[in-house]
Parts: structure tokens; C-alpha cells; sequence
């Protein structure tokens, strides 16, 4: 009893201060996401480069020096990229840019006919009412997430230098994250208890198993579907695939809904040229699909996240409603990190 008395007044000001540090993170989100993205970007970096650098540094080659060379590397490519695709898919950008309010115009006018044609139907006044207010609820809503993030993602592709900056400093601050791994980890062991070491160790060890998995598989599993989207809307001859195959490759990283809210931009725009163009687009994003689930994603991503696929929902519709896109496509790491640290906690403490 007194054991247990003891626990709970260690762990209460914990879990105080915990939920009193999510009210504040929440409050200032807009802020924190600014001052984080470098240091989010850089761990996408760190983890997608590291199995490089450590196949690199067996081959008795320095671990700097390794990602030094891999970074060299990289910036060619960057350059090559910079002259043959960036062009192409910054033009992408700026015209699909351009042609958003058409676009909405033109659903609108769609929109209204079908409204018309229940105006002018023989239902009783009841029935119409109930069906055009759920149409207009649902319209406001879908057309209001559509655009809202549709344009985010947009305008923020189109901030180059912002983009620029974020990235060579993400790309510093990975270095020194790969480097220096051994560094950190031993200087934050040395300010806990020696008790806690071994638990934190092999949370630590859980966490980078699962954030392996999913940076890693995840990104190279969106980097094969994005190009086999773009390439499949050039051969219906369709209009912007870069940008609709990147958005439909990244928005492939969100289990479940992912899939659905990546192909909706590529479908809205043909069903604009024509049915046809349309049905050959659903076409496509269904064919690469399919190959992703039963191919490309049981190959590359080994691992699982250890959610439940209730969990895994969950933790997609919650990230998307406080933070939107990204909310969603970080949540399951997220949500499977934290289920990680409180079956420790637990583990701990009994």
C-alpha cells in the first residue's frame, strides 16, 4: 500500500505536467510545427540515409566521411533534378494554381443543376428541404477540406526559398544526428537513473524499429506509387501528372483513407474534360493500387507498427481534424511511439 501511494505521488505531477504540456503545445501548434519542421524533415532524412552510411562505414569508410559522400550525391541529383523536373513540376504547379477557381466555378455550376432538379421534382416539400440541406452540408464540407488543404499543399510547394532553407538546414541537422547518434543517446542515459537505463534502452530500441519501418518503407513505397500514377495519367494523356502522381504518392503514406484523398484531385480535374478521362483515371489509381497491396508494400515495409486497424483509424481521423494533412500522415507513428512508451511505463511500474 504505501509502495503504491508512493507511485502515485511520483507519476500524478508526471501525467500533470504531460497534459498541461499538451494544452501548451496544442495552443502554440501553429509556432511549434514552424520551429519543428526542420528537425521533422531531418529525421525523414537521418533514417532514410542511415542504412547507407552504416553499409558505407562497414566498408571501413569514416561515418562523416560517409555522409559527407552520400550528400555529395545527393546534391547531384538535386542538381540534375532541378534542371529536368522541378521546371516541369513547378509549371504543373503554377498552372494548376491558376485554374482552382475555374475549376470550383465550374463544380459549382454542376452542383446547382443537380439542385435544381430537385427544386423542380414532384417530392413533397419535407423531402426536399431535408435532402437539399444534407447536400449543402455535405457539399460546404467536402468542398471546404478539399480546397483548403488542396491549396495549403499547393502554396507551400510553391515557396521555394522557405522550402530551400528548411531543407539544407534539416540536411545539417541530420548530419549530426547520424554522426553523433551514439553521442546523444549516451548523454541522455547519463541524466536518468541507472535503474531506468535498461527500460529506456529498449524503448528507445522499439521506437527506432518503428520509425524505421515507416520512414523508410513508407517513403519508398509513396516514391513507387507516385511514379506509377504520374505515369499512368501521361499516357491518358492527362493534365498535370507530376503533380497529381507526388500528391497521390504522398497521400498514399495515410493508411486507409491515403489511397482515396490521393486520387480525388486527379479525378475531380478529368471528370472536368470528360466522363471518359475520368473512368480511365479511377482505372489507373485502382491497377496501382491493387499492385501496391498485394506487391509493393508486403516487399518493402517488413515491419509492422503494431496498431490495430481501429487504432490505426483512429489515430488518422484525430491527427487529420487537429492538424490537418500532416496530422495524418505522422499520427500512426505517432500513435504507435506513445503505445510503446505507456506499455513501458506500465511494465514499470507493476
Amino acid at each position: 500500500m504505501i509502495n503504491f501511494k508512493k507511485k502515485v505521488l511520483i507519476f500524478t505531477p508526471i501525467v500533470l505536467i504531460i497534459v498541461l504540456l499538451g494544452i501548451f503545445l496544442y495552443s502554440n501548434r501553429d509556432k511549434i510545427i514552424q520551429i519543428v519542421i526542420p528537425f521533422f524533415i531531418a529525421i525523414i532524412i537521418a533514417y532514410s540515409l542511415k542504412p547507407l552510411v552504416i553499409k558505407l562505414e562497414s566498408k571501413n569508410m569514416p561515418r562523416s566521411v560517409s555522409i559527407i559522400l552520400i550528400y555529395l550525391v545527393f546534391t547531384l541529383g538535386m542538381v540534375v533534378a532541378t534542371i529536368f523536373i522541378i521546371p516541369e513540376l513547378m509549371g504543373n504547379t503554377k498552372e494548376l494554381m491558376d485554374t482552382l477557381p475555374d475549376l470550383t466555378n465550374k463544380y459549382q455550376k454542376l452542383f446547382n443543376g443537380y439542385i435544381s432538379h430537385i427544386q423542380s421534382s414532384k417530392w413533397s416539400p419535407e423531402i426536399k428541404g431535408a435532402i437539399l440541406r444534407e447536400i449543402q452540408n455535405g457539399s460546404n464540407n467536402v468542398q471546404s477540406f478539399i480546397m483548403k488543404n488542396l491549396s495549403k499543399g499547393l502554396n507551400s510547394m510553391m515557396k521555394a526559398v522557405t522550402i530551400l532553407f528548411d531543407l539544407t538546414l534539416s540536411m545539417i541537422i541530420a548530419y549530426y544526428f547520424i554522426k553523433d547518434s551514439k553521442f546523444f543517446r549516451e548523454a541522455f542515459l547519463s541524466v536518468t537513473p541507472r535503474k531506468w537505463r535498461n527500460g529506456l534502452i529498449n524503448t528507445g530500441r522499439e521506437i527506432n524499429h518503428i520509425l524505421s519501418n515507416f520512414i523508410q518503407g513508407q517513403l519508398l513505397t509513396a516514391l513507387i506509387v507516385g511514379a506509377m500514377e504520374a505515369l499512368g495519367l501521361f499516357l491518358i494523356n492527362s493534365k498535370y501528372p507530376l503533380v497529381l502522381g507526388l500528391i497521390g504518392g504522398i497521400a498514399n503514406i495515410i493508411p486507409y483513407f491515403g489511397p482515396f484523398l490521393g486520387c480525388l484531385p486527379a479525378i475531380a480535374l478529368a471528370l472536368i474534360e470528360s466522363p471518359m478521362k475520368a473512368f480511365w483515371t479511377i482505372i489507373i489509381f485502382s491497377i496501382v493500387q491493387q499492385i501496391d497491396n498485394a506487391f509493393i508494400s508486403p516487399k518493402i515495409i517488413e515491419g509492422k507498427l503494431g496498431l490495430h486497424p481501429l487504432t490505426t483509424i483512429l489515430a488518422v481521423l484525430i491527427g487529420g481534424e487537429f492538424f490537418g494533412i500532416i496530422g495524418m500522415l505522422v499520427s500512426v507513428p505517432i500513435f504507435a511511439i506513445i503505445k510503446v512508451i505507456l506499455k513501458r511505463s506500465v511494465e514499470a511500474i507493476v
